[in-house]
């Protein structure tokens, strides 16, 4: 029961009025902070780079988690790359369809970072007087291999030249006219990682789905990198709770690299089998590989 007493307070007219001068100078200050709140990408520009088959979901999708819990409201990503014209990759959850070399967004998903985009990015970003910050994924390149067959094998991307045949080929025959194919998109992510530092932080595949842990341990790290102090204990927490769901070990099937229109991820027998035909790799390709993983820091 609410009981309701009237007139038991009495303010003198002066009194009300500051009050309510003290309340609307509250209202004004918070209105004040709001409007000249400053987010990270109001100061820098940031890109998310993969390569095919290195973790290119596994990391969008996180980072999309990261950048719309933070309030971002556009990005962009590079399609001059795209053999497909893809319009579905972004990191963010709204205004996703721009293209950065028609609209420069502060926070862009870049599908096939390479050496040459990140230069030019940064020529980009000094002729303007801004800062740069991105993170970018690589994976044993073998590994790359044998996914790229198994995700292709099943006619994940018809549209793909990549996949030409690949359906109907056993691992013994597909798998070395894979590594084959795959060299291109080995070359784009050596030369990206080999121009990285200082302002572009290198994740490996293999930390974000080793265990739990370490998947916690990377996202934290990226945050650290990527944001420093300018986002809050709870934004981080928040971030690292919300992108659990791509953890492969934790929730894979929660995540949108496992449930989507096109499953990213394979089956563990089929990956088994495709690694059993590594070995029927050219030895001229195969020394190629070896190059790319002392490169990359497999060894």
């Amino acid at each position: 029961m609410t009981f309701i007493f009237f007139g038991l307070f009495h303010h003198q007219p002066e009194e009300v009025a500051a009050a309510e001068s003290s309340l609307i100078q509250k209202q004004l200050s918070v209105h004040e902070t709001q409007k000249v709140a400053v987010h990270p990408w109001d100061e820098r520009v940031f890109v998310v780079g993969t390569n095919h088959k290195a973790g290119s979901q596994l990391l969008r999708n996180t980072m999309a988690h990261a950048f719309d819990l933070l309030g971002a409201t556009v990005s962009c990503r590079y399609m001059h790359h795209d053999p497909n014209g893809s319009v579905d990759h972004s990191v963010t959850s709204l205004n996703v369809d721009n293209e950065c070399d028609l609209f420069p967004a502060p926070i862009r998903f870049h599908n096939h970072i390479n050496k040459e985009d990140i230069l030019q990015l940064r020529q980009e970003v000094h002729s303007v007087n801004a800062g740069l910050r991105g993170v970018m994924i690589v994976r044993d390149p073998l590994e790359m291999v044998v996914s790229a067959y198994c995700y292709h094998h099943r006619g994940a991307e018809p549209r793909n030249p990549i996949e030409m045949g690949m359906m109907q080929m056993a691992p013994e025959e597909g798998v070395p006219k894979m590594a084959l194919r795959m060299l291109p998109i080995l070359q784009l992510m050596l030369g990206a990682y080999q121009v990285s530092a200082p302002d572009i932080l290198v994740v490996r595949y293999e930390d974000l789905t080793h265990s739990p842990e370490r998947f916690d341990s990377t996202v934290e790290q990226i945050m650290d990198f990527l944001f420093g102090d300018e986002i809050s204990d709870l934004q981080r927490a928040l971030i690292k709770r919300a992108a659990r769901v791509e953890d492969l070990n934790r929730a894979h099937d929660l995540g949108v690299s496992a449930d989507n229109d096109v499953n990213h991820t394979s089956d563990e027998d089929e990956m088994t089998a495709a690694r059993a035909a590594l070995s029927l790799i050219s030895p001229e390709v195969y020394a190629e590989y070896v190059k790319f993983r002392e490169g990359l820091g497999y060894v």
